[in-house]
């Protein structure tokens, strides 16, 4: 198996045939593979080389101010540092701790103020660091970016079910999280006392993701990602200059009564080959409303193939998702 390529170019710039011709072939690729990888997606890549850079620089000043915009517990925002996350624990395999560091932080724009009561784990103002100063601003674009991309996503799946905007119009006031990793380097692991990564130990564990879409921006590099294909065997994600992966979460695939799929994914220890490798990755997870019900969607059912899951409140169901990160 290999990623599908796809260009979004006549989906933004096409008439009602070429955009239909798109939405037909995204179809039939996330019922073959969860995940894409496209170009000519439409958000400058300014946007994520400044998002990264402000990262670059927060990563690497010392734990003890990093410490002061910690993740508290509660709305998942803030830095996470080193060996607080099990990605496979979601999927209840038990594996040592991920070898990042993430900043995380929800929507930049609450669409209704009121949001943050009726939702405070979703809609909790999110937490900046004071320095670098552009870290803010760089991590609000890339927020507002990606999330118009994902408009645009669920308008062509839309499309490609014939189903007017019953996926779009229950992502009003998505809850859409970032996660900004950084996979540091084996001699950075070095220097903190660690001879290398443990047995089954991975930059991040073997998991699906849980929303509906994501988009990742992300560096080449030997440490990377790899996606476990349909005869179970781990494929490297392509490296297209200029393109971003897109992938398909676990409410989509039950949205879809698993029309799509959801992948499992991982991304590789950092290597003894490569020891000043590090990575930074810029991911925005998009999710419904915090109350939508996701059920399967009547394009997505029929007599020889009935509902497969139960329905679901996507607030519900991530929540569950998030406790099992083992953030401790």
């Amino acid at each position: 198996m290999e990623l599908p390529l796809v260009d979004l170019a006549p989906w933004f710039d096409g008439d009602v045939a070429a955009r239909r011709a798109v939405a037909t072939a995204v179809d039939t690729h996330l019922q073959r593979c969860g995940f894409l990888v496209v170009v000519n997606h439409g958000i400058d890549p300014a946007v994520m080389d400044a998002c990264r850079s402000a990262c670059l620089d927060f990563f690497h000043r010392p734990v003890e101010e990093k410490e002061e915009v910690a993740f508290a517990g509660g709305a998942y925002r803030g830095w996470v540092g080193a060996g607080r996350e099990s990605n496979a624990a979601t999927y209840g395999v038990d594996t040592p701790p991920d070898l990042k560091e993430t900043y995380a932080y929800g929507p930049v724009d609450v669409p209704r103020p009121e949001l943050e009561q009726e939702a405070p784990r979703w809609f909790a103002p999110n937490v900046w660091p004071a320095a670098p100063s552009e870290f803010r601003t760089a991590a609000e674009a890339w927020w507002r970016a990606a999330r118009g991309l994902t408009d645009e996503l669920l308008a062509l799946l839309d499309l490609a079910l014939d189903q007017g905007d019953l996926l779009a119009g229950a992502c009003g006031e998505t809850t859409a999280t970032v996660s900004l990793n950084w996979y540091w380097s084996r001699r950075h692991q070095a220097a903190s006392g660690e001879a290398g990564p443990r047995r089954d130990q991975f930059r991040i564990g073997p998991h699906t993701d849980f929303g509906s879409l994501t988009i990742l921006d992300r560096q080449p590099g030997a440490g990377g990602l790899q996606v476990l294909d349909d005869d179970g065997s781990w494929i490297d994600a392509p490296v297209v200059e200029g393109a971003l992966i897109v992938n398909t979460g676990d409410l989509l695939r039950r949205w879809s009564n698993d029309r799509w799929c959801s992948n499992e994914h991982r991304v590789l220890p950092p290597p003894a080959d490569a020891p000043d490798e590090e990575l930074v990755s810029l991911i925005f997870f998009h999710e419904p409303d915090h109350d939508a019900l996701i059920a399967p969607l009547p394009a997505c059912v029929a007599a020889d193939r009935p509902p497969l899951h139960d329905p679901v409140v996507s607030g519900d169901y991530l929540a569950e998702k998030m406790d099992a990160l083992s953030v401790q």
